[in-house]
């Protein structure tokens, strides 16, 4: 049996904490109902008190925090509720001693898993530099940008390199449960989880859940111009050198500095800003898929649908089923 602490730091979501503990629970629950030993011990552990406060109107009890001492094979760290950098970096200088607490486990030989925005705590940590880490989608921006030694992988539901774990954006951080649950116990399980919870067994990918609103956390001044630029023009057949020029520079150092400002080619920008666009049809309803292709400044619907498959992980068809909006008969 191994020894699980989810910790619990303020303004820690208390959904993702409630989902956790369901999980883990169910699945202790799942291998005795298969004559199987329970496979986890599981405590609620404080980063500073016992009684912390949540980013809901609810306060979750510990039976100890971290300067008890106490066995653990397996730490957790939950997301929390922060919607900018700013909130970031203050909950990090706020949780100093958990960091140091953290690396200290880690060279203990404990497994670590962080579970959406949690990956801030390990990024922080370095316990994550050169190695592939997830995120939740909107995070990954700002993680990229103040942790640049880390491989992080804006699609991957979960990542997984030497004891470290780590899960993708809200919900879809369960499937980075579901991957140790298996690893733990047995696909059986993992399945019957899957079934219960209603989760994609085996998702791999969050992008079908990203929102592209551009990447603006940078002091580039031309570069926001050209970013403005390519949002109000996407719709036509817009050409690095007309962009270039708009800023009043060679193709060369447009493509060079934007890149360094956004981390994409000016290219892959106008793709993305596209296939954003397409999204928000599909999802309001629009149904035919040639006169989106052709309203975001396409002509060839091959080239368009395998440029929206490789953003997304879907098809236009299949996206369009997926957010069609009949989800009650």
């Amino acid at each position: 049996m191994k020894h699980i602490s989810i910790i619990l730091y303020e303004n820690v979501m208390c959904t993702a904490v409630s989902n956790t503990i369901a999980l883990l629970t169910s699945a202790n629950e799942t291998a005795l109902r298969n004559h199987l030993p329970a496979l986890f011990q599981i405590e609620f552990i404080g980063a500073d008190q016992k009684v912390v406060k949540t980013n809901l109107p609810i306060q979750l009890q510990c039976s100890k925090t971290i300067t008890d001492e106490f066995k653990t094979d397996v730490v957790i760290i939950p997301p929390n509720n922060i919607s900018s950098s700013e909130q970031a970096d203050a909950l990090l200088a706020e949780n100093l001693q958990l960091l140091t607490w953290i690396k200290e486990k880690y060279n203990q030989k404990a497994e670590i898993i962080s579970l959406c925005t949690g990956a801030y705590f390990l990024a922080e940590c370095g316990l994550l530099n050169g190695m592939p880490a997830t995120s939740h989608w909107g995070a990954l921006e700002d993680l990229q940008k103040k942790y640049p030694l880390i491989d992080f992988k804006p699609d991957h539901v979960v990542t997984h390199s030497k004891a470290i774990i780590t899960g993708g954006g809200g919900f879809s951080s369960l499937n980075a449960l579901l991957y140790f649950i298996e690893k733990n116990s047995t696909k059986e399980i993992a399945v019957e989880l899957s079934k219960y919870y209603a989760l994609d067994y085996g998702r791999t990918s969050q992008n079908i859940f990203s929102i592209f609103s551009g990447q603006r956390l940078h002091d580039d001044h031309e570069i926001h111009q050209a970013q403005n630029y390519i949002e109000k023009g996407f719709k036509t057949d817009i050409s690095v050198e007309q962009i270039a020029s708009r800023v009043n520079m060679s193709k060369r150092n447009f493509i060079r500095r934007f890149k360094n400002a956004t981390t994409l080619n000016p290219i892959e920008y106008i793709q993305r800003v596209k296939v954003e666009a397409a999204k928000k049809a599909l999802e309001t309803g629009e149904s035919n898929i040639a006169d989106i292709t052709y309203s975001i400044g396409y002509n060839d619907l091959k080239t368009f649908r395998t440029l929206f498959k490789r953003i997304t992980g879907l098809t236009p068809i299949d996206y369009k089923n997926k957010y069609k909006g009949n989800l009650i008969d």
